[in-house]
């Protein structure tokens, strides 16, 4: 691993249009629950079972966990993508397969990425769903 080309791999058009994405759903996450926060409930349900039967009740401020949790978690792949040649990959990295392995290992990060973010938002929009019923 130490003999890895370290190399600096511009942005593709599909990595911009994952953040930019994900920009705007972590906006809009944080818009939405300032809009409703405040006509919460101060006691809302935070864990369901398999059944959809609430089983775990909490403070509505735990809703700012979700979207406080993507943040880091966005901020942390964005570092980590700056780093490709410290991925694991299947194949030996080599100069020749440098530029395409790293791109590919890039592109994995930036949809686990994109994920990650709309994963937190829709959980802080069915808790929020949640408390309103």
């Amino acid at each position: 691993m130490n003999n890895r080309p370290v190399l600096h791999i511009p942005k593709t058009a599909l990595e911009k249009w994952h953040d930019w994405i994900s920009v705007l759903l972590l906006l809009a996450a944080m818009g939405y629950l300032a809009f409703v926060g405040p006509q919460l409930p101060e006691i809302i349900p935070t864990h369901v079972n398999g059944s959809g039967d609430v089983n775990g009740w909490g403070n509505k401020w735990v809703l700012l966990l979700m979207p406080l949790l993507s943040i880091v978690l966005f901020i942390g792949f964005t570092v980590l993508s700056k780093f490709p040649h410290t991925f694991n990959y299947r194949q030996a990295i080599t100069e020749e397969n440098a530029f395409r392995q790293y791109r590919m290992g890039r592109l994995v990060l930036s949809w686990v990425k994109l994920f990650t973010v709309v994963l937190f938002t829709g959980i802080e929009w069915f808790m929020i769903q949640l408390a309103f019923s």
